[in-house]
């Protein structure tokens, strides 16, 4: 709890012990003014003091009234402030996700697009490998289109590290930055292979 926090808390419990203390003695003198009697000058006199001290006390009473009410509206104010800030956080919560969300879809496709990306790749690699009948041609035209995309997707990759690293979601930034490596590694291994096919086929 706050040093303001506790200040408006002993306000508040000092408040209202007034008022309990205050309320007994206006009880105490309400049946005293009540049960009264007015049969001489002096039970008159009397009954004049009891009326001004019910005054007094009625006064003061309504005074811790209105200082219990100001704390307790100071509370409501900063209940209503906090509530306000919540409030903003959660819609900031709601467009945050959205964007994450967006983010997320992006790399998902980039992701697909690379594992096919790779399987193609892994394949056309082992027809050459195992002496398939596919002649030298189509291998590298095969190459060149996986090559083309791989630069294509790596391209959507680091365009999606950059709109994550300006929207502050560092993880998913990072991510894609590392399947883009991923894709030009791969992409200069397919260059590579097409140059030895190239020169093979000289």
């Amino acid at each position: 709890m706050s040093k303001r926090q506790q200040s408006e808390s002993s306000e508040l419990v000092s408040a209202a012990a007034s008022i309990e203390e205050e309320l007994r003695k206006f009880e105490s003198l309400a049946e005293e003014v009540r049960t009264g009697t007015m049969r001489s000058q002096k039970n008159l006199e009397k009954m004049g003091k009891l009326l001004t001290q019910v005054a007094d006390c009625d006064e003061r009473m309504v005074g811790h009234m209105r200082t219990l009410l100001g704390v307790l509206n100071g509370w409501r104010d900063r209940q209503q402030s906090l509530a306000a800030e919540v409030n903003e956080r959660a819609l900031e919560l709601q467009e945050r996700t959205k964007v994450y969300q967006t983010l997320m879809e992006r790399f998902g496709e980039l992701g697909q697009q690379a594992a096919s990306l790779s399987s193609q790749m892994h394949q056309v690699a082992g027809m050459t490998q195992q002496g398939q009948a596919m002649k030298t041609e189509e291998v590298i035209a095969s190459l060149q289109a996986v090559n083309e995309k791989m630069t294509e997707v790596a391209e959507g990759a680091g365009k999606l590290a950059s709109d994550a690293e300006a929207q502050d979601f560092v993880d998913v930034s990072r991510d894609a930055e590392s399947l883009r490596q991923q894709l030009l590694s791969a992409r200069n291994r397919a260059n590579l292979l097409q140059q030895k096919l190239h020169s093979a086929n000289a």
